[in-house]
């Protein structure tokens, strides 16, 4: 699946490397980047940390938008296979 032309936000510690880079390269990649989470967003891309943090308002904003929620590992999965 490729990103070009679909909205993301980052949120949550990247294990892979800083996030500014990870947005950087999405953006590269064509991806408009977004700070929070609204009902234009396609995906919300999560640091592994997010997943044990309840009060985490990206995450539930993505939920209650029904935004698609990507962890880190997926999504960089996600670009690699889009771009071989």
């Amino acid at each position: 699946m490729k990103i070009k032309n679909k909205y993301l936000v980052f949120t949550g510690k990247m294990e892979r490397g800083d996030r500014d880079d990870m947005k950087a390269e999405a953006v590269k990649l064509g991806a408009i980047v977004q700070s929070e989470v609204n009902s234009k967003t396609d995906f919300l891309i999560c640091g592994k940390d997010v997943a044990h943090n309840s009060k985490n308002t990206k995450r539930r904003e993505a939920e209650a938008l029904g935004t698609k929620i990507l962890y880190e590992d997926t999504y960089i999965k996600m670009i690699s296979d889009s771009n071989s």
